[in-house]
């Protein structure tokens, strides 16, 4: 059998087409060429692809099953040739990124479809990470490109670029009744603290944690959810629990008399080896997350 992928191109045209002509149109061939070619096909395969009358085509019952597996034979070819031009390009057949859970949302989501866009053989590996464990990916080289909270100090083996910033506050549950309220030092040391947990592992927890009771989250989402139903209090990113505190379900506390003019602000940080080449998918990643707003 010496079918060829002109012949099942010109197959698959028609039936989308509905008719030669429209299907010669769209190919760029002449209506007899394209006949030609479907005859041809069906010789090499022994059995009537269409039932012709004198007005229009119907395709045959095996028809319709030839037009499956021809659909998938020329969407692999099409694959085949991407590949092949990825492969001459240097570009790798696996992506990964490591990312901080917290910062997960709908620009990551568009991110990832614009990366298929471009690079269409790639295969993409998403990790959702805690913090510590984004940049213990990258130094193990788990992953090509790191993106997380920043950790407020670098490594000698990572690049470090700048992401976006986003706004702190100071997030309640409603049972301490601190809303809207400025709250001493003095206060706030009485009170239970969610945490931060990659805070205390850099040993930043003097500074982050400023209850004397304490309790520890790897991931700021959960520490959210966990105010709702303890008595407690956390430093969140407003970008997570705004929308608790505009229902109500959370409230904002003030740790400053000018901390409703002058916000508290974090930002993150996109990582990657220093020693690793970088590649023009990595470079893209780079590029774009670079651009990604404030929060």
């Amino acid at each position: 059998m010496a079918m060829t992928l002109e012949q099942l191109g010109a197959f698959v045209e028609t039936v989308k087409k509905g008719s030669f002509k429209q299907a010669s149109i769209k190919l760029g061939k002449h209506t007899s060429t394209v006949s030609g070619l479907i005859a041809n096909l069906e010789s090499e395969l022994g059995m009537a692809l269409f039932t012709r009358k004198p007005r229009s085509l119907e395709i045959t019952e095996q028809g319709k099953e030839i037009y499956r597996y021809a659909q998938s034979v020329i969407r692999e070819c099409d694959l085949l040739d991407v590949k092949a031009n990825s492969l001459l390009e240097g570009l790798p057949s696996i992506f990964t990124l490591a990312i901080d859970s917290d910062l997960m949302g709908p620009d990551i989501s568009g991110l990832c479809a614009k990366l298929l866009a471009k690079f269409p053989s790639i295969e993409i590996r998403i990790l959702s990470l805690d913090p510590m464990q984004v940049r213990s990916h990258i130094l193990n080289e788990q992953a090509d490109i790191g993106f997380g909270i920043t950790l407020f100090r670098g490594h000698h083996e990572l690049t470090l670029a700048d992401g976006y910033s986003f706004n702190v506050v100071f997030a309640a549950s409603p049972q301490l009744d601190y809303k809207e309220k400025f709250v001493s030092l003095e206060e706030v040391r009485g009170m239970l603290q969610v945490s931060a947990l990659f805070m205390k592992q850099l040993d930043q927890d003097d500074t982050h944690n400023l209850s004397s009771r304490t309790i520890y989250s790897n991931n700021l989402r959960s520490s959210c959810d966990l105010i709702k139903y303890v008595a407690a209090w956390a430093m969140l990113p407003e970008f997570i629990c705004k929308e608790d505190i505009e229902s109500g379900i959370l409230d904002k506390m003030y740790l400053s008399p000018t901390a409703s003019e002058r916000p508290n602000t974090w930002s993150t940080e996109i990582s990657w080896l220093t020693a690793k080449p970088r590649n023009p998918v990595m470079n893209y990643v780079i590029e774009e997350l670079a651009k990604l707003p404030n929060r």
